[in-house]
């Protein structure tokens, strides 16, 4: 099994499903049963920040450093989740995949980064919606071949937070996938050094 929770899972520029053209998911959960990840660089304008405050009762919504809210992917439209930096955390309702970026989805949560007065984690980004995979799909998408060619859709990387909370939504995918490319160089030009 791919070691695959908390890292970037990049769309290559020949992706062919529009759904994930350019896009980087975080891959939260990764197991032998499925995985689940959110999309980090496709900003949605339905529903606004407030909006939500207001479906979850907050009335007095504080100022927010990121007035974006995010389409985590495909699956369960009706999720709200939340991707936030180890600050704060809301029981069995976060998910601890890494040391630099937790997910939560509990009420409380939304509470914290939404409401007036309220002190919640120094960095987060809303989501609704998620990206799944049913055992073994991820790793059959990431490591199909035809024949002796590759022809995988996806390329993997480690997770970096300022990607997530620093950086601009629109150089999110374009930084990573050259980052890639950077990385895969070095390792080709390294091995080819050593085996001369």
């Amino acid at each position: 099994m791919l070691d695959l929770e908390g890292k970037f899972l990049v769309s290559k520029p020949t992706m062919r499903d529009a759904r994930f053209r350019e896009t980087v998911i975080l891959i939260c959960e990764h197991s032998r049963t499925h995985s689940l990840g959110l999309i980090i660089n496709k900003p949605i304008h339905t529903p606004s920040i407030k909006e939500i405050a207001s479906d979850f009762g907050i009335v007095n919504v504080k100022r927010q450093p990121n007035q974006y809210m995010f389409y985590g992917g495909p699956v369960n439209l009706n999720k709200v989740m939340v991707l936030h930096t180890p600050d704060a955390e809301f029981g069995s309702g976060t998910q601890k995949f890494n040391d630099e970026i937790w997910m939560s989805n509990t009420p409380q949560c939304l509470n914290s980064i939404l409401n007036h007065g309220q002190t919640g984690p120094s960095n987060w980004m809303i989501c609704i919606g998620q990206c799944t995979w049913s055992a073994g799909q991820l790793e059959s998408e990431i490591l199909s071949r035809n024949g002796r060619m590759n022809t995988d859709a996806w390329l993997t990387t480690s997770l970096n937070a300022n990607t997530v909370f620093g950086m601009k939504y629109q150089n999110r995918w374009k930084k990573t996938v050259n980052k890639i490319a950077q990385e895969q160089f070095k390792r080709t030009f390294s091995h080819a050094i050593q085996t001369q």
